[in-house]
């Protein structure tokens, strides 16, 4: 599973939290999930879905919209980015981004990635999510892919 790019239709938060355990459980350390998706479309939902399958408490897993990064520690650590805020590549660079990148068995995740596309796209592997909304209120499109 996630080899290719692939499109998973979830009716419910319950199916979110699946397809984020599913994810979860073939991550092997080392990886950078971005995410796509418009404001409440569901990145932190399914980032705490992720952290908590990795066996992170969720009650400690929030947006770090604020903060910029938050860091979890379960069976792996996990950098949670957020660039929502940031206003120039240079902000990200003087916060250590690129040096969070290479830290051993642990996995970067980055909220609103695509805003700064230039201090992660020659990393490897990346697993790119892109999260749309559906027609009900808890119905979601994404669509998962790897690079790497």
């Amino acid at each position: 599973m996630f080899e290719k790019t692939e499109t998973f239709f979830v009716k419910s938060e319950a199916e979110t939290v699946a397809l984020a355990e599913n994810l979860a459980s073939e991550l092997r350390g080392g990886e950078l999930i971005v995410f796509e998706g418009d404001l409440g479309a569901g990145k932190t939902f399914f980032t705490g879905a992720l952290c908590e399958a990795m066996g992170v408490d969720r009650k400690k897993i929030a947006s770090p919209t604020f903060v910029i990064m938050k860091k979890y520690s379960g069976k792996f650590d996990i950098y949670h980015w957020d660039f929502y805020r940031v206003s120039t590549v240079d902000e990200l660079y003087i916060a250590d981004f690129p040096e969070y990148l290479k830290a051993e068995n642990s996995i970067t995740v980055v909220e609103w990635a695509d805003m700064f596309r230039e201090c992660w796209e020659a990393h490897r592997p990346i697993i790119k999510i892109a999260i749309n909304f559906g027609k009900g209120e808890n119905e979601r499109n994404f669509t998962i892919g790897r690079i790497g």
